[in-house]
């Protein structure tokens, strides 16, 4: 990892990336120290998070504390950014052993213990771990019982207190604090990409679900006896929040565990940039734009994608084109499709085999793979990526008939209405008509150039829809919103542009899973139990995954941009581990308080 280069935060100002890596003996540089600070600094989570204290206090407070939640944010990120566990511990370390006594002054925090005063290195422990408790409660969302493996009485007993100590009002509000929170944390690293490499971007993406370990044993349970219903525990996980993720996604979360099949863990939604036009270099390197809540694995796979699609609207991003997996198409479009419509996203999905072919109709239009098509388009078009599943045919033949089809495909007339509303143009309508057809006579003249003609049937011209009987109709958001998609499936456009948004979610992955750095699939190096603790600590570990992108890019790869030896920047220090650790508005969800007011 290089040495920081020069970005931008939210107001313009020129900070370093906080990108630096231990010196010799495990001492973390005042440089990298200093340059931590300061995106916090510039930052407004240090005032949101005096706020949300105030409003929760009540009463006036304890004993003052010894050190702000400042320089514990920092000392989260030190761990992040220099390849450290997520530990309580290696906070201490950080802050009391690691950074110099003029950070430490800095950063306000005391001086450490004598080396070989335990009994205050355990306080100063003790210490540490109730601040990183107090802030995970302002914005915890669960009220599972953690820490302890209950039998089911006792859980369910303190389950029911728990959740009689706050309103539901209350509960959804740590939520959204919640998903402000991870996300802010996730922006800092993105402004530190200089402003005119940013706003090169148009704001296309991929998202797709990750699966994050617990470091906890798993739920006993008894052995399931009816598919689709859920077994019952015998004795809960010292975190329950968690549940069992399969990896094939196969036979749902309830199946009885096998080893090397599940993990008991949580599913996190990562928002990957990715480039705007497949056939040019990325404007920006890929990056995690947005995130939500960790949470069950295999549960409200729409909803939580498009938490994290808010969040990146809400933080000034534009919004393009947003490939999803088959599990996306899966979702109901009133969580998924229709909200990320209204957010200006424009959907390329991929379809399971029992969603292929015809997929609805709406004013005598037929719906096929996404598209819109006239009705008397013939069937080998309408089956031809089913067919080719079904190796009933084969390529070459495929892709004839997938380019067949754009002569009976619907045509656009404008842009979308404020409501979401479409007007489309058949096929052999209008002055440039792409088919000819005998239920629109204007079609039959021309110079001969078209050669498609529509096969009309008996059934259909003494039936005419309305369709066939005006030059265009105005198609609603609604109709067909669970596959449409503007990019013709299986065509060249859509393959290249699904498999470069893909490719970039896949390899984002594998990148934030890389044992040497961030190891976000390791457990043990996030020990702290709960959705709110995990959903912060990998935030920190998405942030430096994200550093570590940037500096690559600023470092030889960023497109147009020579660099002279003298600015280069200079290799990283050699890691030593002595004595350390290892719009459509009624579709628009409503974004928290915090969120609103954050640009």
């Amino acid at each position: 990892m290089t040495v920081g280069q020069t970005g931008e935060l939210v107001d313009g100002d020129s900070v370093p990336v906080c990108t630096q890596r231990f010196t010799l003996l495990g001492k973390i540089e005042d440089d990298l120290v200093r340059r931590a600070s300061e995106l916090f600094d510039r930052s407004r989570l240090l005032d949101i998070i005096d706020g949300w204290e105030n409003t929760d206090r009540s009463g006036p407070g304890g004993r003052p504390r010894s050190f702000p939640v400042r320089a514990l944010l920092v000392a989260m990120m030190l761990c992040a950014v220099t390849d450290q566990p997520m530990l309580a511990i290696q906070f201490r370390d950080v802050l009391f052993r690691q950074i110099s006594p003029t950070m430490r002054y800095a950063l306000r925090v005391p001086k450490p213990p004598d080396p070989y005063d335990l009994r205050g290195w355990n306080n100063v422990y003790r210490n540490i771990r109730t601040r990183i408790h107090d802030l995970l409660a302002l914005m915890d969302p669960s009220p599972v019982p953690k820490n302890r493996r209950f039998d089911p009485d006792v859980f369910e007993a303190l389950f029911e207190e728990r959740r009689s100590q706050r309103t539901e009002e209350e509960w959804a509000e740590r939520l959204d604090r919640l998903t402000w929170f991870i996300n802010q944390i996730l922006d800092l690293s993105i402004r530190t990409l200089p402003r005119e490499v940013r706003r090169q971007w148009k704001g296309s993406v991929a998202v797709d679900d990750t699966v994050i370990e617990a470091f906890a044993r798993p739920s006993r349970r008894e052995r399931r006896k009816k598919k689709g219903v859920q077994p019952k525990t015998l004795r809960y996980s010292s975190d329950s929040d968690a549940d069992w993720h399969h990896r094939d996604k196969q036979e749902g979360p309830n199946r009885d565990p096998e080893p090397g099949e599940l993990y008991w863990g949580f599913d996190a939604a990562l928002v990957v940039s990715c480039s705007d036009d497949p056939h040019k270099d990325a404007a920006i390197p890929t990056l995690i734009m947005g995130t939500a809540p960790l949470r069950k694995p295999s549960t409200q796979v729409g909803q939580s994608a498009i938490v994290a699609l808010n969040s990146v609207a809400s933080r000034g991003y534009p919004a393009k084109y947003l490939a999803g997996d088959r599990a996306y198409s899966q979702a109901k479009p009133e969580h998924f499709q229709l909200p990320a419509r209204a957010l200006g996203y424009k959907p390329v999905l991929d379809y399971k085999i029992d969603q292929l072919g015809r997929q609805g109709s709406f004013a005598g239009m037929i719906q096929v793979d996404g598209g819109w098509y006239c009705p008397a388009m013939p069937e080998p078009l309408i089956n031809a990526t089913k067919d080719l599943r079904n190796k009933e045919i084969d390529e070459d033949i495929h892709r004839a008939r997938i380019e067949e089809r754009r002569n009976y495909e619907m045509r656009p007339r404008g842009r979308p209405d404020a409501e979401g509303h479409i007007r489309v143009v058949c096929p052999a309508a209008g002055p440039n008509p792409r088919a000819r057809c005998v239920l629109k006579p204007k079609s039959e003249g021309g110079d001969g150039q078209v050669k498609t003609r529509i096969p009309v049937t008996d059934v259909l011209n003494l039936n005419r829809p309305k369709i066939c009987t005006q030059q265009s109709v105005t198609l609603p958001a609604e109709e067909g919103a669970k596959f449409a998609q503007e990019i013709a499936h299986e065509s060249p456009e859509w393959h290249s542009m699904y498999a470069t948004q893909r490719n970039s979610n896949e390899g984002m992955n594998g990148f934030i899973k890389d044992g040497a750095h961030e190891a976000v699939d390791d457990p043990e190096r996030r020990r702290i139990r709960g959705v709110a603790a995990q959903s912060v600590l990998v935030a920190f570990q998405l942030f430096a995954a994200n550093i570590r992108k940037i500096d690559e890019f600023l470092a030889g790869e960023r497109p147009g941009k020579r660099r002279s030896a003298s600015s280069r920047p200079a290799a990283a220090p050699v890691l030593s581990r002595t004595g350390v650790r290892r719009p459509h508005p009624s579709w628009r969800q409503k974004l928290p308080p915090t969120t609103r007011t954050r640009h």
